[in-house]
């Protein structure tokens, strides 16, 4: 049976039992505002107008559809204005006035930060926290992808061509600055392909040193990824929530799925090679990109002298004798699931796809951070495990998905009470030190990373 009839069976079955289902209301934020963030237009405004622009957008979508009771429905109490600026893009410095250009403070450096699928730029604030501090003198940028910051029901009409067309907005912002000489692409998860494109498809790419890919996503981890590109005909949503989080969509559309694959097919291909350095960081755990894939692509299509792939793993990662092999490949792996942040305990098991960007003292995501992720216990319908998650106890662990198959070296289980998703990086001080020596020519990756050879 062909590859093309199996499909056909397929998306035929799931049509009928999507067609036989009972149709259920949504509520607003899970429908189109028709006020979607989306690329500026002509003529383009500041990238600082850009940044107010939007944020007042999204601050109005969620008074009307998230606040219409008076209550913040999000964990953490956040306002409206607080979480308009946690999704929106920005800015540093804040006002272009305040731009300063002394080389021995990052003068001259430019660093555009693109988020991923169904997040917002808050999740790359860690990382322009760090530029920030080692190079107070730089620019850095952070762009909204369209039909992203506002509500999830914004994804079931995004397209991915409009995130391209945001990425090079945000790159021609940067182009227009002649004291620029030095742009970074530093993109999280859906923002790694669209760096990556932009460096084969883009307008302008003459002023990128570098790009700095954190959870690489080059190809879907489910092989029926491309499912969703029919699925969405017939069904919205992959998986529905109360949309807790200040600084992201929780509920999945099948759009945002089949927009991705869009994004990622053939990205695998020799002719997005690239030839400028590059910086990765992937979990061998991740279960939503493909992790086997993305090595690869760092093995064989990265072909410049400067370059570095950190690979996570812990004791509890599956070895894999297939992976590809090359220089340049520092392996990060935690053997102990007991972990501490300054004086907090906590466990540990994975690193999770949705944890590489973040600081374990980030406020929201963070070790103490107001946002726990326990959908897990959502999708069961188990509130009382749900409301226990969000209060932890001395056995609740961080992990990946994938934790129920997890097993150490002598084929022990793991053992915990309640689990979250990981949110945040334990070993960020390391990726830190790795960003910031990547983008110093004087530093050499081998003083930070012990690269293999």
């Amino acid at each position: 049976m062909t590859a093309s009839i199996i499909k056909v069976i397929f998306v035929t079955v799931c049509v009928s039992v999507a067609l036989g289902a009972c149709i259920s209301s949504n509520p607003e934020w899970l429908q189109p505002t028709g006020k979607a963030a989306s690329v500026p237009g002509q003529p383009e405004p500041e990238f600082t107008q850009y940044v107010h622009d939007s944020r007042e957008n999204i601050r109005q979508i969620l008074d009307d559809l998230r606040f219409e009771s008076g209550q913040s429905p999000y964990l953490g109490g956040y306002t409206s204005k607080e979480a308009a600026i946690m999704r929106g893009p920005f800015q540093w410095p804040e006002k272009d006035s305040d731009m300063c250009w002394d080389t021995s403070k990052g003068g001259g450096k430019g660093f555009l930060l693109i988020h991923g699928l169904t997040d917002s730029p808050y999740l790359m604030r860690s990382i322009s926290d760090s530029l920030q501090k080692a190079y107070p003198c730089a620019l850095i940028r952070a762009v909204l992808l369209p039909g992203h910051g506002t509500v999830a029901g914004d994804s079931l009409k995004m397209k991915h061509e409009d995130w391209m067309r945001i990425t090079d907005y945000g790159v021609r912002s940067f182009q227009k600055i002649d004291q620029i000489h030095d742009l970074y692409l530093v993109g999280f998860s859906t923002g790694t392909a669209l760096a990556i494109r932009h460096m084969k498809e883009g307008q302008s790419i003459n002023k990128i040193k570098g790009l700095i890919l954190v959870s690489t996503a080059v190809k879907a981890k489910s092989k029926f990824a491309w499912a969703a590109t029919f699925l969405r005909f017939v069904k919205d949503w992959a998986s529905k929530y109360d949309e807790k989080d200040a600084a992201r969509y929780e509920s999945f559309s099948m759009n945002a799925g089949a927009e991705f694959y869009e994004l990622t097919q053939g990205l695998v291909d020799s002719k997005y090679a690239l030839k400028v350095p590059v910086l990765m960081a992937v979990s061998a755990d991740d279960d939503t990109i493909d992790a086997r894939e993305a090595r690869k692509f760092f093995c064989d299509l990265t072909t410049a002298e400067r370059r570095a792939l950190i690979w996570y793993k812990t004791k509890y990662t599956k070895e894999d004798q297939s992976l590809a092999s090359c220089k340049d490949i520092a392996t990060v792996e935690f053997d102990s699931p007991e972990l501490n942040y300054k004086g907090t305990p906590y466990r540990f098991a994975n690193f999770a796809h949705t944890a590489l960007s973040m600081s374990p003292g980030d406020k929201h995501y963070g070790v103490n951070g107001k946002y726990r992720n326990c959908k897990f216990y959502q999708d069961k319908d188990d509130s009382d495990g749900y409301e226990k998650c969000q209060k932890g106890s001395d056995e609740t662990i961080f992990s990946e998905n994938n934790i129920a198959t997890l097993k150490d070296e002598n084929g022990k289980k793991l053992q915990y009470d309640f689990w979250r998703r990981g949110t945040f990086n334990p070993d960020y001080d390391r990726l830190e030190k790795s960003i910031l020596c990547f983008t110093n020519n004087e530093c050499q990756l081998e003083s930070v990373l012990n690269l293999s050879k």
